[in-house]
């Protein structure tokens, strides 16, 4: 567990999703921010906020149902946004390396994020 120390407390941003590397305004940049303790996940899908639960264990990380707003941004940042919630859904491990955190569904990237 002593890997899983780095994940909490930093906030995570989105770099690359499902392979396509992103290149984000600052008004437009998903990212998360773990609670290791509350088991907890607040963070921005790009054009809303996001808040939900996760379980961690070992090497395992799964999201629980994650609750956002309702705002509606450019049709671009809002279908990025669907494909980030459901990457986030898909997730079952991650791998963690220095600033750079790999969400993983089947051993298989699905995003990369960097702090």
């Amino acid at each position: 567990m002593a890997a899983a120390n780095g994940l909490g407390g930093v906030e995570w941003t989105l770099v690359e999703l499902d392979g396509v590397p992103l290149d984000l305004a600052e008004d437009e940049r998903a990212f998360l921010l773990l609670d290791l303790e509350e088991a907890y996940v607040t963070g921005s899908g790009g054009c809303n906020r996001l808040v939900g639960s996760f379980a961690l264990a070992e090497d395992e990380l799964r999201f629980g149902a994650l609750a956002t707003t309702r705002m509606v941004c450019s049709e671009a940042v809002m279908r990025r946004e669907q494909d980030f919630l459901a990457a986030l859904a898909r997730v079952t491990a991650y791998g963690l390396e220095e600033r750079s955190l790999a969400l993983l569904a089947d051993d298989e990237v699905v995003a990369r994020l960097m702090c």
